[in-house]
């Protein structure tokens, strides 16, 4: 594709015509798992593919550098740059662009856009997942994007051990921290956090926009994760809006696989009891797993009462579960 040369810009490069076709033809679809999105990009991964195409075309070593060719993209409508606030000390600085025939026309990235940007390979989750699908009325006061570690699982033994945490008696020294934070976008802080593989199986590849695709977590997999984060997906009002909104759609068999998957006792005894709570009677396979975690945890000798939520404190106790409900 050749785009010929205007007086905004310094005169083009040889070969920039070579280069262009280049960049467009890597542009023009999403191609998950290195490059979810073609049309919002974090200057990282756009120098990197600089750098790639120059090699790839056998480009003269006197080719411009990647802030040279930001800047003749940008005069050429091309490219447009993201502003973003408050960059964390301890996070390298990020720079965003719009990248596409449209790009000087866009005003704004979807903050989605933007996590996938900054972590290619991160998963979209908690409060920004629980917006996404609908299930809160609340605009998410912070994202968050998560990094997978992959481990070695841990025995059984050791992962039951979280049953017997301790209620918290105050409920804002013991909220959970909500992160790194890289920056903020329109005035909203994102955070990047860390995710063990084994705990979070429901994860999905989704189409964002005809030039985006963004990894989040399933409906599912961020209702359990409500019991776990309860503040980083917004605080026990939105988990419950969230819940009620999704409680008679709810796939079931997913939850009893991730369930399975995840076998951390204290969870599963936090959806019997959210169960009780809204008086949701599920099927008998799911039924059968979560009778045979009650009966485990009435068995164990000296087992604590730990609150709904991780981080609150209630006084009222569901029995069956031996869980502090509100």
């Amino acid at each position: 594709m050749s785009l010929k040369h205007t007086s905004k810009i310094e005169p083009l490069p040889s070969r920039w015509d070579d280069f262009l076709k280049a960049l467009l033809n890597r542009l023009a679809t999403p191609s998950p798992p290195s490059l979810p999105s073609v049309r919002c990009l974090s200057a990282y991964t756009l120098s990197r593919m600089f750098t790639e195409i120059q090699k790839e075309q056998a480009l003269p070593t006197t080719f411009p550098s990647g802030v040279k060719i930001l800047n003749h993209l940008k005069a050429m409508g091309l490219a447009s740059r993201v502003p973003i606030e408050g960059i964390s000390k301890r996070v390298p600085s990020k720079d965003f662009y719009l990248i596409g025939i449209h790009a000087s026309h866009d005003v704004d990235a979807d903050p989605l856009e933007l996590l996938q940007a900054y972590k290619q390979e991160g998963v979209i989750c908690y409060f920004s997942a629980l917006f996404y699908f609908n299930l809160t009325t609340q605009i998410p006061t912070h994202h968050h994007i998560a990094t997978i570690l992959k481990q070695k699982r841990r025995p059984r033994s050791e992962m039951t051990t979280v049953t017997f945490e301790q209620p918290s008696s105050d409920n804002s020294g013991k909220r959970e921290k909500l992160g790194t934070r890289a920056f903020s976008y329109q005035d909203v802080p994102i955070y990047l956090t860390k995710r063990q593989e084994n705990t979070i199986p429901g994860i999905k590849l989704r189409v964002f926009n005809p030039r985006t695709q963004i990894r989040m977590t399933t409906i599912e997999q961020t209702l359990l994760d409500t019991f776990q984060y309860p503040y980083k997906c917004g605080g026990p009002e939105v988990i419950f809006e969230s819940w009620n909104a999704h409680i008679n759609k709810i796939n079931e068999s997913l939850i009893l696989e991730y369930l399975k998957k995840i076998d951390i006792l204290s969870l599963t005894r936090r959806v019997g009891a959210m169960f009780d709570v809204m008086a949701y009677k599920p099927d008998p396979d799911l039924a059968r797993f979560l009778e045979g975690t009650r009966r485990e945890t009435l068995n164990i000798t000296g087992i604590a009462d730990i609150p709904l939520f991780r981080g609150t404190h209630y006084l009222r106790i569901n029995q069956n579960w031996r869980i502090l409900i509100p």
